[in-house]
């Protein structure tokens, strides 16, 4: 992905940055297009929030001023400075010496390094040691020089565990129908209801499939026209 590009832009460097994208107007049935769908759903999935700041690119990234009038934030990219992790080391920004070492970077660069440690302290800093979820913290260790092998195989895993953990759409589709708010707590003891109120394996899973909307309902059978009426009869819509 990161070989390919859009309008000299590489693609890893639109990933988080919407507002890049839709300056771009990169068609979705493109290939370029291709790649950057499977990101958007992913995200979603796995609630990955502000914390995909940390992939936007300080040489393209669009709420970074400086790069718009300095080119030479687009030459760190051939030293490796790419995405704002890439200045990250063990949850602290790296010094000047540092990159220095590391990245080769000059001396006349120490002024686009400060407004780069600018930017990151006001905006990123506070999301550092919150990934947002098992898939970022995966991603955002992948993504880092001399990373371990496998990677398809842990991204896969990580999306996983993200939706196994995420119950969040369900808990709103019973908001949605019974119009009420359910609190986080609320909806912790709702989900322990089943393991706690019967030790027969039968009512817990018939239970579970309760709470999960497991069984389909009758609107699709019943509201073969009107699919928004509720099956109840009670004359609501929205009800699934």
């Amino acid at each position: 992905i990161e070989g390919t590009a859009i309008r000299g832009i590489p693609i890893a460097a639109l990933l988080s940055d919407h507002k890049l994208q839709e300056e771009l107007q990169t068609p979705e049935d493109s290939i370029s297009g291709s790649f950057l769908k499977p990101w958007q759903e992913i995200a979603k999935i796995c609630r990955i929030g502000e914390v995909s700041k940390f992939l936007r690119w300080c040489a393209y990234d669009s709420d970074f001023t400086p790069n718009k009038i300095d080119n030479r934030f687009k030459t760190w990219v051939s030293k490796g400075l790419t995405n704002y992790y890439s200045f990250v080391h063990k949850g602290i920004f790296k010094s000047f010496e540092a990159l220095q070492k590391d990245h080769g970077l000059e001396k006349e660069d120490f002024f686009r390094y400060l407004q780069v440690r600018h930017y990151f302290n006001k905006n990123l800093k506070d999301l550092l040691g919150r990934s947002g979820s098992s898939f970022m913290e995966a991603f955002l260790s992948l993504i880092k020089p001399r990373s371990d092998c496998k990677i398809i195989s842990k991204l896969y895993q990580a999306t996983q565990l993200c939706k196994q953990e995420n119950t969040e759409y369900i808990k709103k589709k019973w908001e949605k129908e019974m119009n009420v708010i359910i609190s986080q707590e609320g909806w912790e003891e709702i989900c322990q209801l089943p393991w706690v109120s019967t030790g027969s394996n039968t009512w817990q899973e018939f239970c579970w499939k309760n709470v999960t909307r497991f069984f389909v309902t009758p609107v699709q059978r019943r509201f073969t026209t009107n699919r928004d009426a509720c099956w109840r009869l009670c004359g609501f819509n929205g009800a699934d």
